[in-house]
């Protein structure tokens, strides 16, 4: 270990990216990789002049996807941020939100316990029910800011919209994330209650269903307030991360 790492950093168990064999003949669980090609639209996209603008850095506001996103989920486009895969949008989570603490189930994604180390952000791993599923009064009146994935992983186990809506209630100063990487798979989207809540944030990914985990985006939908703080992060990190 080099002599120069930060002593805070000389603890941290690093997240284990999953294995990525050269030839390519496997269908990967591990990192739930989709064995099927992207849409037709996506390939029909890939024009030569797209590849000829390759040599311009990419709109930092990602203003067409963002343009695209609020208009399938009846959004502002203040509402959305565009980010580098979920992950990266999760990372900045952690980083603008995480001050006061933040809680998440004992089994879930690997990375949310990373991310609070990372960070030196305080953290409190709640456990699951003996079925494996959340227990949603488990993060009623917390006080401290909440990471759940919905559906969960690597359970596959969901809990409702009317139950986050009220852990959302039961916490109006803290923030609550919904990570929605699998939402495609089972579950309902809370993307809707993003005009009611202003402490919502919902994550989601093109690498799952959409078939695009080498297009590395993800986004966020939330209050324009919550939007204009990551990207103050991002701005202050890397403004050309989505390609």
């Amino acid at each position: 270990m080099s002599r120069f790492l930060n002593d805070q950093y000389r603890s941290l168990e690093a997240y284990t990216p999953g294995e990525q064999p050269r030839d390519m003949q496997y269908i990967k669980l591990n990192t739930n990789e989709s064995p099927y090609p992207p849409a037709p639209s996506v390939v029909a996209a890939m024009t030569g002049q797209q590849v000829e603008q390759l040599r311009l850095y990419s709109d930092p506001t990602a203003r067409e996807l963002k343009e695209k996103l609020a208009g399938l989920y009846a959004v502002s486009p203040e509402n959305v941020f565009i980010s580098n895969g979920s992950d990266e949008v999760l990372s900045f989570a952690f980083m603008a939100f995480g001050q006061g603490g933040v809680v998440f189930p004992d089994i879930s994604y690997g990375f949310y316990k990373v991310f609070a180390e990372l960070g030196s952000i305080p953290y409190q791993e709640i456990p699951l029910k003996e079925d494996f599923s959340i227990c949603p009064t488990d993060y009623y009146d917390l006080g401290m800011n909440i990471v759940i994935a919905n559906p969960n992983a690597p359970t596959g186990m969901i809990i409702s919209l009317a139950q986050i809506e009220e852990i959302l209630k039961t916490n109006p100063d803290s923030l609550v994330l919904i990570d929605e990487a699998y939402v495609d798979f089972g579950g309902e989207s809370c993307a809707a209650l993003v005009g009611e809540y202003d402490n919502l944030l919902v994550v989601q990914t093109m690498s799952k269903s959409r078939s695009l985990a080498g297009g590395r985006v993800g986004y966020a939908l939330g209050s324009p307030e919550l939007i204009a703080a990551l990207n103050r992060v991002k701005y202050s990190f890397n403004p050309y991360n989505v390609n």
